[in-house]
């Protein structure tokens, strides 16, 4: 797998990682949506910014269960 196809790989893995995280945030209550906000916003800008960065080895976050960000109940 060459760096081009790694970077690709992990924004996919991101990506999925974030709308799980968005489904599992979308069943709270209201209260713990705004507790949950910044986290939200944060990852979303990663994932936004994973579109465009071209890491030299994207290999060691692709191989992360969670490389976006920390596991959420009820993952």
């Amino acid at each position: 797998m060459n760096s081009n196809e790694k970077n690709t790989a992990l924004y996919e893995k991101m990506a999925a990682e974030q709308d799980t995280f968005r489904d599992w945030l979308k069943s709270q209550s209201p209260e713990e949506v705004l507790n949950h906000a910044y986290e939200y916003t944060v990852r979303e800008d990663i994932v936004m910014a994973m579109e465009v960065l071209e890491l030299t080895d994207a290999q060691a976050l692709l191989d992360s269960p969670l490389p976006a960000g920390r596991c959420v109940p009820p993952f």
